[in-house]
């Protein structure tokens, strides 16, 4: 029986393929963990094979805790606490957070709809996340949109600091002309009426989510619009 010629130049182009590229084509890519998280396509681990998922999102473990460098001015790590691969979402934590007091995270201000990853893909913010500002103000606010902060380590020197939130559903007018704003991060919250300093801070320890799988066209106002309210005022 005679094979056809194009046949036989799919299969030359094959052998030709795994010759020259055994780690791509041979690798084994299973499914592979840092401690209880598993990790697979898109992300990698160092000690992963060769080839395998994407090195442009590989990921960190240490003391079987993962992390994740975003550059922020410059790069800060993230614990990678829960990666959704149905959802394409990735839970992150703070990495420099304490634990057992609450303290005070300072990033650069940047538009958190956009979270650059080394230099390949990017990260976007997802709907759930608002914005929260430190403020150090000139006076005391009496307002349920404002809740103390002056017990948090590293806070302002400012005798009158606050957490404000803000969101798409926030005014400019609900900023208080007296207060400058001194830090600002993403939180999981809609509302911080009836809460606490602890309990927000509980909710900065369950972190923030972001989209991955995004490839950014900084250009595009589609995709890097910003609700901060550095842009408002």
């Amino acid at each position: 029986m005679l094979v056809k010629p194009k046949i036989v130049a799919l299969f030359g182009l094959m052998a030709l393929a795994v010759s020259l590229f055994p780690d791509t084509c041979m690798a084994d890519c299973a499914t592979s963990s840092c401690g209880n998280l598993p990790i697979k396509s898109p992300f990698r681990l160092h000690s992963d094979p060769k080839g395998c998922s994407s090195p442009e999102y590989e990921l960190v473990c240490e003391n079987n805790r993962t992390t994740l460098p975003l550059k922020l001015g410059a790069y800060q790590n993230f614990l990678v606490e829960e990666i959704s691969y149905d959802k394409y979402t990735v839970r992150l934590v703070d990495a420099s957070l304490d634990r057992n007091k609450c303290s005070i995270p300072y990033y650069p201000f940047l538009k958190f709809q956009c979270w650059p990853y080394q230099n390949g893909p990017s990260f976007r913010n997802i709907t759930g996340n608002s914005i929260m500002y430190v403020l150090s103000c000139n006076m005391p606010i009496s307002s349920p949109l404002y809740v103390d902060a002056s017990n948090c380590t590293n806070s302002p020197s400012s005798p009158h600091t606050y957490f404000f939130l803000f969101n798409n559903q926030a005014k400019l007018s609900d900023f208080n002309e007296s207060c400058r704003i001194e830090a600002q991060f993403p939180v999981m919250l809609s509302n911080i009426s009836g809460l606490s300093a602890s309990d927000i801070y509980f909710q900065m320890l369950m972190g923030f989510e972001l989209n991955y799988w995004v490839w950014i066209d900084y250009n595009s106002p589609e995709y890097c619009t910003s609700f901060s309210l550095l842009d408002k005022m």
